[in-house]
């Protein structure tokens, strides 16, 4: 394993906290506060619009400053939103469409400084097996990290210590980042005038489609599975525990995927895992009660360790693979996150009616 790998293992570790503080957190925390669906559906359609639009700036910016500069830049964002819950608190409410706009801000230009860095870093014969260790290692973090959070929380009685650790964990972040030896090339970026072409290539196209589809899956599991689970856990010290033992079968459920060495066995799992998911998913929408909704969250963990590691790993190979695609990979990127967040926004504007 290369230097590069290590400390981008390193970062992405730390970023599970940040990431956990400044994301699912803040959700739970709303609810809590406010107890106004509304305010919820507000702010996550706030941020994955301003996910949608950043992103863009993020490729013209990465086009001009290289991605390592910009991923930096993400970073202090988050480290700014951690800052406005620090002095915000209480009015965090009222505030929701700024405070939505500066996390879909830091989200959005983290998100396609992150998939040309990680690209970078990740391209190879390999390609699966670090992301299997990546994944095990974020996974590890969260599970020591969110119970401990939570009961932190639980025991001080205040949020205001979770926000003072993503302080000191995005201090580190940076840090981190700036470590990395990334050779990168100033270029142009151009995404609407390439969408013609990126349209009229099969791969590309599907690309696209298929970031459209999860968004549509993952926007309603983003803005509201961990409130679901707050709502029913009935305190923050069992969400997190309950949150920990899914990361748990997440961990043993990767394990069992990447031991799988045949393309048509892990073929086989997929499926599988996709009906597991859709059952459940029926289960929970005919049967809303605890029980249902962790059995769901079962099949929502055996689904993402076959889609996380697969669909990321396609990605790279796709990209990397394919001449076109890679010199046209910040057009791409942009124009997957436009189509992403696109399907994440759609659902939540039909729930706020």
């Amino acid at each position: 394993m290369s230097r590069n790998q290590k400390i981008f293992l390193f970062i992405l570790g730390l970023y599970v906290i940040f990431d956990f503080v400044l994301g699912s957190l803040v959700g739970v925390f709303l609810w809590d506060k406010t107890k106004e669906t509304s305010v919820i559906l507000k702010y996550f359609i706030t941020i994955f619009s301003s996910i949608m639009v950043f992103s863009q700036f993020s490729s013209l910016a990465i086009a001009k400053f290289g991605a390592k500069k910009i991923y930096i830049f993400s970073i202090l964002l988050g480290f700014l939103q951690a800052l406005f819950m620090l002095i915000f608190q209480n009015s965090i409410a009222q505030m929701i469409v700024i405070f939505g706009i500066l996390s879909g801000a830091s989200i959005g230009f983290q998100a396609v400084a992150y998939s040309i860095v990680a690209s970078s870093i990740s391209s190879g014969p390999e390609v699966t097996k670090f992301l299997g260790i990546k994944s095990s290692i974020m996974n590890i973090v969260s599970i020591i990290a969110v119970p401990f959070i939570t009961y932190l929380i639980s025991k001080v009685g205040s949020y205001n210590i979770s926000y003072a650790i993503a302080l000191c964990v995005g201090i580190v972040e940076v840090f981190l980042i700036s470590r990395l030896d990334i050779v990168e090339t100033v270029s142009n970026y151009h995404p609407f005038s390439y969408l013609s072409t990126a349209l009229s290539n099969t791969d590309t196209r599907i690309y696209l489609i298929t970031r459209f589809v999860y968004g549509i899956f993952n926007g309603p599991i983003w803005a509201i599975l961990g409130i679901v689970t707050f709502m029913f856990a009935g305190n923050l010290s069992t969400w997190g525990i309950i949150s920990a033992i899914m990361t748990i079968l997440n961990i043993i459920g990767s394990y069992i995927y990447g031991k799988l060495n045949s393309s048509n066995l892990r073929k086989a799992y997929s499926i599988f895992s996709t009906l597991i998911f859709a059952s459940t998913t029926l289960i929970l929408a005919t049967n809303w009660n605890f029980s249902s909704f962790l059995l769901y969250q079962l099949g929502l963990v055996i689904l993402n360790t076959t889609f996380a590691i697969h669909y990321e790993s396609l990605t790279y190979d796709l990209i990397s693979e394919s001449e076109e695609m890679q010199s046209n990979k910040k057009e791409i990127l942009g124009l997957g996150e436009i189509c992403i967040g696109l399907g994440r926004i759609l659902p939540l504007v039909i729930l706020s009616f």
